[in-house]
């Protein structure tokens, strides 16, 4: 697990965040500054653990944000959605997510290879995402690494 960190930048009225890490005990988000913005974009696509005090954090912080600022979410990784998917409120009434990743695991190198989806996309063609690609170490088949119907869940939002 990777040390918490936050880059953080206001373009366009728009705060960017970008969170990197594990989410846990350690992790302070109240400290987090948040600026003014007409919306919020949350790139998780470095958050590479979460715990019980990671999530309970994060709950209280983005309930924070408050309801008048849309969030956006880009680049989710598995660990983030999975949290989605079992946590009601992980993410606010006000939040969308665009984009994420679905790992893909090659039995012949053992190579993790993750592909990004835009969920607009998918939500339109479930069949749009792979159950097998090309791994990107060695070329032969990796398989999706998730359960589908659990795992797209978060995609009932829309």
């Amino acid at each position: 697990m990777k040390p918490w960190k936050v880059h953080s930048e206001v373009k366009d009225h728009t705060l960017l965040l970008k969170f990197a890490g594990s989410l846990n005990e350690d992790v302070d988000l109240e400290k987090l500054k948040m600026e003014a913005s007409q919306k919020i974009v949350i790139d998780l696509s470095e958050v590479d653990a979460i715990n019980s005090c990671g999530s309970r954090g994060w709950i209280k912080w983005i309930k924070a944000v408050g309801t008048g600022t849309p969030v956006k979410f880009v680049n989710c990784s598995t660990v983030f959605l999975e949290y989605v998917n079992m946590i009601d409120g992980f993410i606010p009434k006000n939040g969308t997510i665009d984009s994420f990743s679905i790992p893909y695991f090659c039995e012949s190198c053992g190579e993790l290879t993750t592909k990004l989806f835009e969920s607009d996309f998918v939500r339109k063609n479930l069949s749009a995402i792979p159950e097998k690609i090309k791994c990107s170490k060695c070329g032969k088949e990796a398989e999706a690494d998730v359960i589908f119907p659990q795992f797209l869940k978060f995609l009932e939002r829309a």
